[in-house]
């Protein structure tokens, strides 16, 4: 779940967030508890990542067989209290051991890079692997153990001995093929095997008999003393793993932080893939700086439709900007670009961009129109949310869409003027976009201009896209006209027109 107050639902929604930072997942099961539970990053946290993320991009030529050996790792936490609370068996015993061969492999891979991040525990791996194998295959064994074994398996074979003897003096006897000491018989054929004396009877059906091999009580004897060590080596195992458990108890804390470590290495390391899909490593500074940022989702869309694709490019400095231009000229998109690029860069992720210098932001909100199922009308949501976002604490981004769209033209022109006076002297980033000519005449502030028609040649709807320039250009250019002249263009009748130009040639000398 993202930290509380970063984002609000219908701010993590706008940004995409959550749809984008799934393509970076960690592989381990660490890493995807630190996914799982992301916080954006306080400032000496945050250079100390991305310090971590540019160390680690040498490890790229590793990156395959590092990704193999995080994917493998399994959460040893329970194992972790079971030694810690003295109840641990072999299977805690085990996962401890893969855990440290897994690490011990990627402390290899990474150590000419990252050298000294990850611990040794090359002492802890030789009482855990006394045979030296160099595999995480475990099962308690010391000399006792062997010696117990060793004596297991030659009086396990005596016995198969005895008892093949047996078989064999059986078949030969009473002219039988049977294998094994258990054994089923047709009850014609049973009577006479069964009176021997040489077979015990299991079960009794209505067609046949299963039987078994008698022992002799040489094989009694064995099996007692088969028992025996199984409860000797029984209690062998306890007690070597008890002994296991009392060395490794002194190591538990440097194996927590070595989780951890895992988790913030695969984390980052995840993050890096979004190299390959051209996102960069940002600086931080005192304004937004980006130079051809991109919204994936929006890129995506638009080449699986073999459109082109307008980057962002722009400076936002604290403050107000305002953004004014037609409808389809980009001007959400830059709000959705701009919210995605922040929030990416403050919980440790690359940017969309070619380049990207990004402020320290503490909160991000959205504040517009376009979410559904709001019981307060959209004038009011917008309210709301612009009063809301204006008692957060530490330095924030809002982006604003269409402040006052939702109510009477008049008012809605005076409030989003208002607003922007408000906002050009705020400690917070400001972008909002606008439609009312006296919010971008009257208010000082950066301003951009985006969506500039282009009535160059024919025009319809299909080839409407192709005739707007998605740029932001520096400054305010009112272009009075440009929704009539597009009317025109798309087949509105001439009265209509003309009634239209002469409406907005009377407004402009009034």
């Amino acid at each position: 779940m993202i930290e509380n107050g970063f984002f609000d639902p219908e701010s993590e929604k706008f940004s995409s967030f959550r749809e984008i930072i799934s393509k970076y997942k960690p592989l381990s099961p660490f890493g995807k508890t630190l996914f799982a539970n992301l916080k954006a990053l306080k400032e000496e946290a945050l250079f100390l990542h991305f310090e971590f993320i540019l160390k680690i991009k040498a490890c790229e030529p590793n990156r395959a067989r590092i990704e193999h050996v995080l994917e493998d790792f399994h959460e040893i936490s329970l194992s972790l209290k079971a030694i810690e609370n003295d109840i641990a068996t072999d299977i805690d015993i085990f996962e401890i051991k893969r855990f440290i061969h897994h690490q011990r492999i990627l402390k290899k891979l990474t150590e000419e890079f990252i050298k000294d991040f990850f611990a040794n525990f090359e002492e802890m791996w030789l009482f855990l692997d006394p045979q030296k194998s160099g595999s995480y295959a475990f099962s308690p064994n010391n000399a006792l153990i062997a010696t117990l074994n060793g004596k297991h398996n030659d009086l396990q074979l005596e016995i198969k001995r005895l008892y093949d003897g047996l078989i064999k003096t059986l078949n030969e006897k009473f002219d039988l093929s049977i294998k094994e000491k258990h054994f089923v018989l047709e009850r014609s054929k049973a009577k006479e095997v069964i009176d021997s004396g040489s077979v015990m009877i299991e079960r009794e059906g209505m067609r046949s008999y299963t039987l078994a091999v008698r022992p002799t009580g040489k094989i009694l004897g064995y099996e007692n003393e088969l028992s025996e060590i199984e409860n000797r080596l029984k209690i062998a195992e306890e007690d070597e793993i008890k002994k296991l458990t009392s060395e490794i108890k002194p190591w538990i804390e440097q194996l927590k932080v070595e989780m951890d470590k895992i988790s913030d290495f695969d984390l980052s390391f995840a993050q890096l893939k979004a190299l390959k899909d051209g996102y960069v490593i940002p600086e931080f500074s005192n304004s937004f700086e980006l130079d051809e940022a991109f919204d994936p989702i929006i890129l995506d869309s638009v080449r699986k439709e073999d459109l082109s694709y307008t980057f962002l490019a722009g400076d936002f400095r604290k403050g107000l900007t305002l953004i004014f231009g037609p409808n389809m000229g980009g001007k959400t998109t830059v709000l959705k670009t701009l919210a995605l690029s922040s929030a990416l860069a403050m919980h440790g992720f690359l940017v969309p961009a070619k380049s990207a210098k990004m402020p320290i932001v503490k909160w991000i909100r959205f504040v517009g129109t376009t979410f559904e199922n709001v019981d307060l009308s959209s004038f009011a949501f917008q309210m709301d949310k612009m009063a809301k976002a204006l008692n957060l604490e530490g330095t924030g981004l809002i982006l604003i869409d269409e402040l006052g769209s939702g109510t009477n033209p008049y008012e809605g022109e005076a409030l989003a003027t208002a607003f922007a006076k408000f906002l050009s002297s705020s400690d917070n980033f400001v972008v909002m976009v606008t439609h009312f000519r006296g919010t971008i005449e009257n208010i000082e502030c950066k301003k951009y201009t985006i969506g500039c028609l282009d009535f160059n040649g024919d025009i319809d709807l299909k080839k409407l896209r192709s005739h707007i320039d998605h740029r932001l250009v520096d400054g305010a250019i009112l272009t009075k006209g440009d929704a009539i002249k597009l009317s025109q263009a798309l087949g509105i009748p001439k009265a209509v027109i003309d009634e239209a130009s002469r409406l907005l040639a009377k407004n402009d000398h009034l």
